[in-house]
């Protein structure tokens, strides 16, 4: 009983002190230099942030444009708020479903969502929209990921490998907007 004790408290230590020191130097695909976020994708498109806004956040309308990812019961992102996010791989086959909470959300700029799996010490994903305006007619349209716990520390490398199809759906966005 008292050995179960130890291996605990090493195992709680280690995601303590482990997985926070790791996740500061999460550092792949970061090119905005953004400690805080781990996976960092951006993409230019000539399009307003309204228009932008109301494509990303018309959760119904996603299989339309976007062939990666699928989000429901959240049309009004209601914050604190559960839903239903499910991804695909390239071939349209499901690569991970899960539950998502609202985070937070700004107008025209961005809203977050995050995923908790057991506790934010076994696993806890934040990711990040976000729409900066460059322009009336043009904007930069942002996907960051916070990854946190020990699945993260140890997995890093393959939940970045399906990180990586969210680009095809940053091309998809881009494409919509751009169109008409």
């Amino acid at each position: 009983m008292k050995f179960r004790k130890i291996i605990i408290h090493l195992l709680f230590a280690f995601l303590l002190l482990g997985c926070n020191s790791k996740s500061s130097a999460i550092n792949l695909e970061n090119k905005n230099n953004d400690e805080n976020y781990g996976y960092i994708i951006s993409i230019d498109i000539d399009a307003s942030k309204e228009k932008i806004w109301s494509l990303i956040t018309d959760f119904e309308n996603y299989p339309k444009w976007n062939s990666v990812l699928k989000m429901e019961n959240n049309d009004n992102l209601k914050l604190e708020k559960n839903f239903l996010v499910t991804i695909f791989d390239e071939n349209g086959l499901i690569e991970d479903n899960f539950k998502a909470m609202l985070l937070d959300k700004k107008k025209y700029r961005y809203f977050s969502a995050s995923q908790t799996l057991l506790s934010k010490y076994f696993f806890k994903a934040t990711h990040q929209f976000l729409i900066e305006e460059i322009s009336q007619n043009k904007v930069k349209f942002t996907q960051k990921w916070k990854l946190e716990g020990v699945i993260a520390y140890l997995f890093e490398a393959m939940i970045f490998d399906v990180l990586n199809i969210f680009k095809t759906m940053n091309l998809e966005l881009k494409e919509k907007a751009e169109e008409s």
